[in-house]
């Protein structure tokens, strides 16, 4: 007669040395539920009044400072690139990988269960007997539905510490994100900026074309008459070919910064040509800039909190790696029916349960848990060393973009007050022209001069706008 409970004793124990090594942990619960993630989970909610944007990308790169600018095109331009820029929905995207990468960790310290159903068929060899268990047949089938459960004490919290390193990665990784988001803001500024700046170039360029093609035809008819010399024709003949070759670059250079601007905001650059951009001499920065910047303002960096966290996902994975060498402490069980015959199968006198605890210490590895303890150590200390850089480059940036606002400034000003001097000046030689007291050559030459120094105060005006840009990005946009 065939001894039912010897053949469940056989096919638990074999499902036991199968399923002894699927262990999975349990998760704290309360960690779903702690301040940071609740945070963070905001961060899906978009709103914008210009396009949907969510509303922390806007934050990141402090949208309400760019206001500060007296033209709406620049805002625009860099809604339109934090909203469609391919590499910032990159930086996006890695942010969310790393988000759904903890709640994977997360799922680690939980307890898994699942279902395995399965029939053997079971001959004899030799006889009617096998071990202690009879058959009355040399063939068995045996029906096994046990439902699995399996988890891993996790009362050293090594897999808690796994996923508290994967949140600090996270972290690390959305502040990565955030530095992305300024400084395409800030390089897209910078475009616009040079692209209006290289606008009125042109056209105060093509003003000097002109006049010294003017001045090159007079030399001509000068020389004609005797009062000039072939030196002279030839002279003016070149100064008017790098007016051109000038004139030409400065075009071909705002043809790149167009396609360039054209790419930040998804555009296509054949039609870079005509992005709309307003007029240089009416942008202006209208708000102060500060005299001094906090020394908070450095630990707010993007770079920086991102290398902090980084020095604490370090820190976690030497804690982690200690852990290593304490013993591993799985808990299964297992409860299900099981049947000689498909028949009552789910009977209740068929249900088998049991519940089990194993402990499983390394004893020998070779020296990996050490070398592995080791390199961490030694990880953690060149992020630190990478921090304290990070900290003083910071500094340097920002003192580098204050330095550079102070001199520009005073440059811009000494500019626009000697462009005054020469337009007043310019006004004597025109009244000197009516009265026939210089020709029409020497006038149009004075006016060539004028219309230079208008060149050097629009390059110090463009250079003075862009030093703003540069703090902006050196504060962490914290303006």
């Amino acid at each position: 007669m065939v001894d039912k409970n010897s053949i469940i004793k056989t096919v638990i124990v074999s499902a036991l040395i199968i399923n002894l090594n699927n262990t999975l942990v349990f998760a704290n619960i309360k960690e779903l539920k702690n301040e940071e993630l609740q945070k963070r989970s905001v961060r899906l909610t978009c709103n914008s009044e210009y396009t949907k944007i969510c509303d922390y990308k806007l934050a990141s790169i402090n949208i309400n400072w760019w206001g500060n600018f007296s033209d709406p095109l620049l805002k625009e331009y860099i809604y339109k690139a934090i909203e469609k820029n391919h590499n910032l929905k990159k930086a996006a995207l890695k942010s969310e990988e790393y988000r759904q990468l903890v709640k994977s960790s997360i799922a680690d310290e939980l307890p898994t269960l699942r279902i395995i159903p399965s029939f053997l068929r079971i001959k004899t060899a030799g006889g009617n007997e096998l071990d202690d268990i009879l058959f009355t047949t040399r063939r068995t089938n045996i029906y096994n539905i046990p439902l699995f459960a399996t988890y891993e004490a996790d009362i050293f919290l090594k897999k808690h510490d796994k996923t508290k390193s994967t949140k600090a990665q996270q972290e690390a990784t959305e502040y990565e994100e955030k530095a992305a988001y300024i400084a395409v803001a800030s390089e897209v500024a910078t475009l616009y900026i040079n692209i209006i700046k290289l606008d009125k170039l042109i056209e105060t360029q093509t003003k000097i074309e002109k006049i010294r093609k003017d001045i090159y035809e007079l030399t001509k008819i000068r020389n004609n008459e005797g009062l000039a010399s072939i030196y002279d024709v030839t002279n003016t003949d070149k100064l008017h070919t790098i007016a051109l070759i000038e004139l030409s670059n400065l075009k071909r250079q705002r043809a790149l910064y167009l396609n360039q601007l054209a790419v930040y905001i998804d555009k296509n650059p054949n039609n870079s040509q005509t992005l709309k951009r307003n007029n240089f001499d009416n942008f202006e920065y209208t708000n102060k800039m500060p005299e001094v910047i906090q020394s908070e303002v450095v630990l707010m960096r993007p770079d920086i909190m991102k290398a902090e966290a980084d020095l604490k996902k370090a820190k976690i994975d030497i804690r982690i790696a200690r852990k290593e060498f304490l013993p591993n402490i799985p808990i299964f069980g297992s409860v299900g029916y099981n049947s000689l015959t498909l028949k009552g199968l789910f009977d209740w006198e068929n249900i088998v349960a049991f519940v089990g605890v194993a402990m499983m210490q390394k004893l020998y590895t070779g020296g990996k848990l050490t070398a592995n303890l080791r390199t961490k150590k030694i990880q953690f200390e060149e992020l630190f060393e990478a921090y304290k850089q990070a900290d003083l480059t910071a500094l340097q940036e920002i003192n580098d973009s204050m330095c550079m606002i102070k001199y520009d400034t005073q440059k811009d000003k000494e500019n626009l007050k000697k462009l005054k001097l020469e337009k007043s000046n310019f006004q004597l030689i025109k009244e000197k022209y009516k009265q026939g007291i210089i020709s029409y050559l020497q006038m149009i030459q004075y006016e060539e001069n004028i219309l230079s120094l208008q060149n050097e105060k629009d390059n110090s005006k463009a250079q003075r706008l862009v030093d703003y840009i540069t703090l902006y990005k050196a504060t962490g946009a914290k303006l």
